[in-house]
């Protein structure tokens, strides 16, 4: 096979159209030497070669495999975007890549450029004393190079042979090249979009969280009350009626306890509201003490509590556990007045449709009947 046949199914395999007919009018001009035929056999591997490569490193890996006794330490390929100069760096030694933005080299490169300073169009040029060897790509890529490093700058046959020969890889490759450069930006600009929407994405959670939230602490403030921590009757009735339910599901024992404290009236007449408050306080701490933290206990009143109590204890039993209560918080106070409270219990009958309000009247019945009967007039 001739040279130039040889060298034209290259050009054919990875130039387009109108890049073939500029290529084919250089070559009149003979402006350069012509390729040796190993130089030519290397380029048409190198062609057929980027046609299969599916990455930037692929398509530099078949340059560096390609090179004709040139031995780089470092193939570089230098692109320009809009996101600025970007540099894709192939160690030939270790065979590691990297794509860095603003590489160094691409400064180099772009100030040697702009110097006015270097060759014509399509010529290699030389950076650093010669240990850097770029050839650009042609006019149909978008300021594009790429660049041979040597850690060492190589001897003068060798730079010579690499400028001769670079300019030809960079017009095989240039198109490829710049055409997976361009896929990898788009792929890490997918790549930053979903990131950029994950985080949104967790924002939007962590509100909706911290809202849903603050919702539910909303709605539990709302349904305590101020002066005792307790449930307020709102709160009381509605957590009352789903622990009813589930008892009747469950086919659990659970009783309604109703209480009200003794000589609340005279103690705000004689002593002033606030004395009064501070009873309410105590007989609420004593109260709520008898129960487990599954049972809910409530303010329903001004001097008026109740809970509902998951309990199978008869309600002789659950009264005197709240009236020993009573005695221990009686018997640690040094003077001053004495807690008293009235109580009524109702054990539920699950298996009957009475509602959770029934069973409070009738507890509440039952604590006034305890209350005259131990002589204490309702206030």
């Amino acid at each position: 096979m001739e040279k130039s046949e040889i060298m034209s199914e290259a050009q054919e395999a990875v130039l387009p159209k109108r890049k073939r007919v500029r290529t084919a009018a250089k070559a009149k001009t003979g402006t350069s030497r012509q390729p040796s035929k190993g130089e030519l056999l290397s380029l048409l591997w190198i062609a057929k070669a980027l046609l299969c490569a599916n990455s930037v490193e692929a398509a530099l890996r078949s340059v560096a495999e390609g090179l004709p006794g040139l031995r780089p330490d470092a193939i570089l390929l230098i692109s320009h975007s809009d996101r600025g100069d970007s540099c894709f760096y192939l160690d030939m030694p270790d065979g590691g890549s990297c794509l860095e933005l603003n590489h160094r080299m691409c400064s180099e490169v772009r100030k040697l450029v702009g110097s006015g300073t270097h060759p014509l169009p399509l010529q290699a040029f030389t950076l650093d004393n010669g240990s850097h060897v770029a050839a650009p790509f042609s006019h149909d890529v978008n300021g594009g190079y790429i660049v041979l490093r040597w850690q060492v700058p190589p001897e003068l046959t060798v730079q010579q042979h690499a400028l001769a020969f670079l300019p030809r890889i960079a017009e095989l490759a240039g198109v490829r090249l710049s055409t997976l450069l361009g896929q990898l930006h788009r792929e890490e600009e997918v790549e930053e979009q979903y990131h950029a929407f994950a985080a949104t994405q967790t924002r939007h959670m962590e509100e909706l969280r911290v809202s849903e939230h603050e919702k539910v602490e909303a709605r539990e403030l709302a349904a305590q009350d101020e002066l005792t921590g307790l449930q307020n009757r709102r709160g009381f009735l509605a957590k009352s009626e789903q622990c009813l339910l589930i008892a009747r599901r469950q086919d659990l024992a659970c009783a309604v306890i109703f209480a009200d404290v003794d000589g609340l009236k005279l103690i705000n007449d004689l002593q002033g509201h606030a004395a009064g408050d501070e009873l309410i306080r105590d007989a609420a701490y004593i109260f709520n003490s008898a129960f487990r933290h599954a049972d809910v206990v409530g303010r329903v009143g001004g001097d008026e509590f109740a809970a509902f109590t998951f309990d199978n204890a008869t309600p002789r039993a659950i009264v005197e556990r709240i009236r020993e209560k009573i005695a221990q918080f009686n018997a640690g106070r040094k003077g001053g007045l004495t807690m008293s409270l009235s109580i009524g219990v109702i054990n539920c009958d699950i298996h009957s449709e009475e509602t959770l309000s029934e069973y409070l009247v009738r507890a509440d019945e039952e604590m006034y009947r305890h209350k005259r009967q131990r002589g204490r007039a309702p206030h």
